[in-house]
């Protein structure tokens, strides 16, 4: 059996009906169903589309991340290359 817990919470959020988030990934309500449930596992570009529907990482999706580092994310998704790697600078000197 596999973990999608938050698969209905973030369609909830979303306002979607199963109906609709299958739709999204040009599946059946029944298929999508079977994700939610964890009785099939969701494929990978399943998860990418719903993860950038949704606004979230994968890791968040099948529970290895929490909402701190899921607002970490999309914090992150906004700024630039350059911003990035100049955190990524100032971290490295702090170790």
């Amino acid at each position: 059996m596999y973990c999608y817990e938050r698969l209905r919470d973030l369609r909830e959020d979303a306002d979607l009906t199963q109906k609709e988030a299958g739709a999204l990934l040009n599946t059946t309500q029944q298929q999508y169903a079977k994700y939610e449930l964890g009785v099939q596992e969701i494929p990978t570009h399943h998860l990418m589309t719903l993860a950038d529907h949704y606004g979230v990482c994968i890791d968040y999706i099948v529970g290895r991340a929490d909402w701190t580092d899921t607002e970490l994310y999309r914090e992150l998704r906004t700024w630039k290359p350059e911003e990035k790697e100049r955190l990524l600078r100032s971290l490295r000197v702090k170790e």
